[in-house]
Parts: C-alpha cells; structure tokens; sequence
C-alpha cells in the first residue's frame, strides 16, 4: 500500500513541461533537471524575525524563475512543487527516484541566530554528487557575492535518500536583515537565479 501512495504521490506532484527548440544548443539542452522548492505548507523554513520573510516563499520563487530560464536553454525541467504545499523529504527523493532526471537541485536559504551572518553553503552526499555541487556553489557566490562557506558533504535525508546527483544549496541566510531585505527591494531572487543557472550550465558542460 505504501509503495502504491508513493507512486500517486509522485505522479500527482510531479509537474514535466518540455521546452520549446532553443534557437542554438546549449549544455543542458534534453537534460531533465528536477528542482526541488525547500519547505512549504505549514513548514515556512527559515524565517527572518524582523521582516517575517519566509524561506518557503524565496525558495519558489527561485524555482519558477529558475525553470523559465532553463527551459530557454532547452533543458526539461520538473518540480517537485509548484504551490505552497507540504511536501516531506522521503517524498521529494521518491519523486526524483521515480523520474531519474540527470540531475536533482534542492533550493534552501540558511537560518542563524545572528542577524549580520550571510553566505552560501552547498551541500552533497554521495560522490558522484560532488561535480555538480562545487559548480553551483562557485556561481552563487560569483553571481550574489556572497562569503564563500564551502561545499559540504553530509548526509542529509533529501540528499542522501535521492538515487541522481543530488544537491542542496543554501545560497545566503534569511535570518540576515540585510540579505532578506534585499529579497524584498533589489533584484536578488534574479542573481540567484542566474547563479544557478550558470552553475548548471557549467557543470553539464564538463559532465
């Protein structure tokens, strides 16, 4: 019964659109790419005490930005959300197991108890991970100027449980006033976006 719940569960959430011919070919042209929005529902994420801006919402929006520039350069992109719903983390790796897409990308924005930390961390589990996780992180930081945390491997259930090269990022912290107000009044879910369309186009050019 389980694994029956598991299927529709995955053929319910799971959202594929192919995209229109690119005029000229790029890296990830006919690479299926499933991002994955971090939280959702009642789980709001990382929330910024001052502003009350919530991760939930930053992360999908990163991923509908992020899909229409993939899908420009030919990639065919899936979700693993589309709206603000709860969906657990075994799920969201049984949704990427189902689909096997080349590669799985986890939006998430970081939390700490100071308000001036800021900076990006990416993280992977297994080794074959690695490749993909060290190009997203270069261009997040290069794209957002953010302090450099590193690429981290660990074993983290979205990461751990999903069968494809699977990463997460966790691009700058909400809980930085300066870094959630610039979510609000700058451009800064398209320097993300850009980052990691970069970091993506990098990597299946060397892949």
């Amino acid at each position: 019964m389980r694994r029956v719940i598991t299927t529709l569960l995955a053929a319910a959430l799971l959202f594929t659109l192919t995209a229109p011919a690119a005029f000229a070919a790029t890296p990830v042209t006919g690479k299926v790419i499933m991002l994955d929005a971090g939280h959702g529902g009642y789980d709001p994420g990382a929330v910024n005490p001052y502003n009350s801006v919530a991760e939930k919402w930053i992360n999908l929006a990163i991923v509908h930005r992020l899909k229409e520039k993939l899908e420009e350069d030919g990639a065919i992109v899936q979700v693993t959300r589309i709206g603000d719903i709860f969906v657990s983390l075994a799920q969201r790796a049984a949704i990427a197991n189902a689909a096997r897409p080349d590669v799985f990308v986890s939006i998430h924005h970081n939390s700490t108890g100071n308000p001036v930390t800021n900076g990006t961390e990416t993280y992977y589990t297994h080794a074959g991970s690695r490749g993909p996780a060290e190009s997203l992180n270069f261009f997040i930081v290069k794209n957002m100027g953010t302090a450099n945390r590193g690429v981290k491997q660990r074993g983290l259930a979205v990461t751990r449980l999903t069968r494809v090269p699977a990463v997460l990022t966790e691009a700058s912290f909400i809980t930085s006033n300066a870094e959630s107000s610039a979510f609000i009044y700058l451009d800064r879910v398209e320097q993300e976006t850009i980052g990691l369309q970069q970091g993506l186009l990098n990597y299946f050019a060397h892949h």
